[in-house]
C-alpha cells in the first residue's frame, strides 16, 4: 500500500509538472535546508497548498491505560472443608457452571454421622420432657452443629422427615458461578480449614489500573471506561469506574484504580490484559489539527509549518487521540502557528527531492511519508 502510494503522488507531481509548470526540481534547487521547503512562485499561485492558523479546540478528552482483569470480590466464594473426612465422589468439575445450593460433592466423615445420630437423639429426648422450651432447644443445638458441618436445610428436614441417618454429607455450592481451581478428587481426604474450590460469578468483573497522579483531578468514580482485549479486536466492554485508590505509590507516582466491566456473555476472563480508554466528560481546548495536516514517516509523526509566505519548516509533533477527523496535538505546535492543511504531501515530496540531491541518492520518494490512518 504504501509503495502504490508513492507511486500515485510521483505520477500526480510530474503530471502537475507538465501542466501547471510546477517541478520539484525547480523547488529543490531553492531548498534552504533538510528542515525548510520553500515553493516557486508557480506552485504558490497554483492553489495546491492551504495553510490554517493553529487554535485550541475543545475535545472530549480520554485517559488510555492498560490494566489487567479480575474477579469481582463480592462475588468470589471460597470452598473449604468443615470436617474432617474422606472424599467420596466427586459431582461438580473445574469450569463447570453450578447454581447456588448445588451438590458439589459426597464426602464420608465419621464426626458428621456422629452429629446426625445427636440430632435424632434429640428428637428422643424431647418426647421425654415436660418442658417445650427446653426439649426445643435440643433440637435447635444438634440441628446447628449440622449446619457448622456444611449441611443444607434441605438434609436436616430430610434427616428430620426419615430419621435415618445419611451415609456422606453433601457439599453444597455456596453461589452461582464457574468452578475455578479444585481441588477435589475422589479418595482425597481433608481436614478442618483445607480449600477445595473456588467459585465466582464472572457475570461482571474488575479491572485493575494505574493513574498517574498528574492525571487524578481528571478521574472520579461514576465515569464511563471503554475496555478492549486481544482476545476480542472487533469489540468493546463498556464500563465504568468504581474505586480510586487512596495514596499515591511513591515508586512509581501513581494510584490504583478500578473499574466495573459487565461481562453477560462470559466472553472476558480473569488474568487477562485489557486496553482500557477513560472518557473524560468535560472537553479541553487541546491543540489539534486535521488528519490531512499530520503525516508519518520511520520515525513518527510531522507536519509543515509556515515560516512565511512559500517557506515551510518540517517539523516533528507528538499525537494523542482522534476524534471526528481531527487529531489532538500533545507537543510541537503552539496556537499561532500556520500550517499546511491541503498539499501536504506535496510538500513532503518537494523535501525528499532536496535531500535526494543533497545525497545523490536515486529513490527520491522512498522516504516520503504518509498520512496518518
Amino acid at each position: 500500500m504504501r509503495t502504490c502510494l508513492f507511486a500515485g503522488i510521483a505520477i500526480s507531481l510530474l503530471f502537475l509538472g507538465e501542466n501547471s509548470g510546477i517541478s520539484l526540481a525547480a523547488a529543490g534547487s531553492s531548498g534552504v535546508s533538510e528542515k525548510l521547503i520553500q515553493l516557486t512562485e508557480a506552485q504558490q499561485r497554483s492553489g495546491l497548498v492551504r495553510v490554517m492558523t493553529v487554535e485550541k479546540k475543545s475535545m472530549e478528552t480520554e485517559l488510555r491505560r492498560t490494566g489487567t482483569l479480575n474477579f469481582d470480590e463480592e462475588k468470589v466464594s471460597i470452598v473449604s472443608a468443615r470436617v474432617a473426612g474422606r472424599e467420596v465422589r466427586v459431582l461438580a468439575f473445574e469450569g463447570q457452571k453450578v447454581k447456588k445450593d448445588d451438590p458439589l460433592a459426597l464426602i464420608y466423615s465419621p464426626d458428621y454421622t456422629t452429629a446426625e445420630v445427636e440430632l435424632l437423639n434429640a428428637f428422643k429426648v424431647a418426647r421425654t420432657l415436660s418442658e417445650q422450651a427446653e426439649s426445643g432447644a435440643y433440637i435447635t443445638a444438634a440441628e446447628r452443629k449440622l449446619r457448622l458441618m456444611g449441611a443444607s436445610k434441605g438434609d436436616i428436614d430430610e434427616i428430620t422427615r426419615t430419621k435415618n441417618v445419611s451415609r456422606y454429607l453433601t457439599l453444597h455450592a455456596p453461589r452461582s458461578g464457574v468452578i475455578l481451581n479444585s481441588a477435589l478428587r475422589a479418595g482425597l481426604f481433608m481436614n478442618p480449614g483445607d480449600q477445595l474450590m473456588t467459585i465466582a460469578d464472572l457475570s461482571r468483573l474488575l479491572v485493575y489500573m494505574d493513574i498517574y497522579e498528574g492525571d487524578f483531578p481528571l478521574v472520579r468514580t461514576g465515569q464511563r471506561v471503554l475496555l478492549e482485549s486481544v482476545a476480542y479486536p472487533d469489540r468493546v466492554f463498556p464500563g465504568k469506574i468504581v474505586y480510586l485508590g487512596g495514596m499515591v505509590d511513591p515508586i512509581t507516582r501513581t494510584f490504583h484504580v478500578r473499574a466495573e466491566i459487565p461481562n453477560p456473555d462470559r466472553l472476558l476472563k480473569p488474568g487477562m490484559f485489557a486496553s482500557v480508554r477513560i472518557r473524560l466528560s468535560v472537553p479541553r481546548p487541546v491543540v489539534a489539527l486535521p488528519e490531512v495536516a499530520v503525516l508519518r514517516d520511520e520515525h513518527g509523526y510531522h507536519a509543515f509549518v509556515e515560516k512565511k509566505p512559500g517557506v515551510f519548516e518540517y517539523r516533528r509533533v507528538v499525537t494523542g487521540q482522534e476524534e471526528h477527523g481531527w487529531i489532538r496535538i500533545e507537543s510541537g505546535l503552539v496556537p499561532g502557528e500556520r500550517v499546511a492543511v491541503k498539499g501536504a504531501l506535496l510538500l513532503e515530496g518537494i523535501r525528499e527531492t532536496n535531500l535526494s540531491e543533497a545525497t545523490g541518492r536515486s529513490d527520491p520518494l522512498g522516504r516520503i511519508g504518509r498520512p496518518r490512518p
